[in-house]
Parts: C-alpha cells; sequence; structure tokens
C-alpha cells in the first residue's frame, strides 16, 4: 500500500478527473449516506478563491475539504471522508494542512460544524460562537478558530 497523498489545488489547476471524484466523494457522504437533499455542487467550488484540499490512497481520493479564502475570514466547509477509511487520521490530515494554510493569512477561521462533531472541531483549537442552527436541514454549530493547531490523536 502506497502512503497517502495531499493535494491542494483550485478547480482552475485540478483535471476535470479531479474535480469529478472530489465531488463523487462528496455526493456520497452528504447526499447518499446521511440523506441531506441540497445543491452540494455550488459556484463556490469554481471560484478562483476556494481551495480544494483532498487525500488519496491507493490513487482513490478518500477524504476532501475545501477552503474558502475570499473576504474577512477563512471558511473550512465540505468535510467529508469515504465511510470504508474512517478513523484512519485522514480528515484529521486534511484538517492540520487547511489550517496552516489558514494562519497563514492571518485571518480568523470560520466552519459551520455539523453539531454532532462539535468535540471533534473543538481538538484543532476551535470554538463555538453561537447557537446551533439548521443548515440543509441538520444540526449544525458555528465555531471559529483563532490560534495553533492542537495536538490531535489520530
Amino acid at each position: 500500500m502506497t502512503e497517502p497523498r495531499v493535494f491542494e489545488l483550485t478547480a482552475q489547476d485540478m483535471t476535470a478527473v479531479q474535480m469529478q471524484r472530489i465531488l463523487q466523494l462528496r455526493v456520497s457522504v452528504f447526499v447518499a449516506e446521511q440523506g441531506i437533499i441540497c445543491e452540494e455542487v455550488d459556484d463556490l467550488d469554481r471560484a478562483e478563491t476556494t481551495v480544494h484540499l483532498w487525500l488519496e490512497v491507493e490513487g482513490e481520493p478518500v477524504s476532501v475539504l475545501r477552503l474558502l479564502l475570499d473576504g474577512p475570514v477563512v471558511r473550512i466547509g465540505r468535510v467529508a471522508t469515504h465511510a470504508g477509511h474512517r478513523r484512519r487520521g485522514y480528515s484529521e490530515q486534511l484538517m492540520r494542512v487547511a489550517l496552516q494554510r489558514a494562519a497563514a493569512t492571518g485571518r480568523p477561521v470560520e466552519i459551520h460544524a455539523q453539531a454532532y462533531l462539535e468535540n471533534w472541531y473543538g481538538k484543532f483549537g476551535f470554538e463555538r460562537t453561537g447557537p446551533d442552527f439548521l443548515e440543509e436541514g441538520v444540526d449544525h454549530t458555528p465555531m471559529t478558530w483563532r490560534g495553533e493547531p492542537q495536538a490531535v490523536d489520530a
């Protein structure tokens, strides 16, 4: 088995196949698995200020997220890991890369975390900034990160 490999590209710099595979993974997690009815693919995916991060194992994307770098804050979203590859530290690895990149901007980092993952994001130094709210029919928690990543158990 080859080592997992992290990719970090804008839509303009990735191939159509790479984008398709990322979107397929997100749809399989958010729509098929979690039953979220939403417009999963949006214009932010192709914005020049959006950076897609994903981790591949054996040439297949198994964990993804996106960084929205426009505006006064950096937003992390669409964090998803293939069901067959969870609990291996892949999304933790991507979050560390995303937070290092975000820290370089000097701006706060925000996330709308699915509420059940509040403690998981808390391990990285994210803090709740308000009450839970519904987004696409799912409870979410607004959270902000303003510092260095914490040590995270894989």
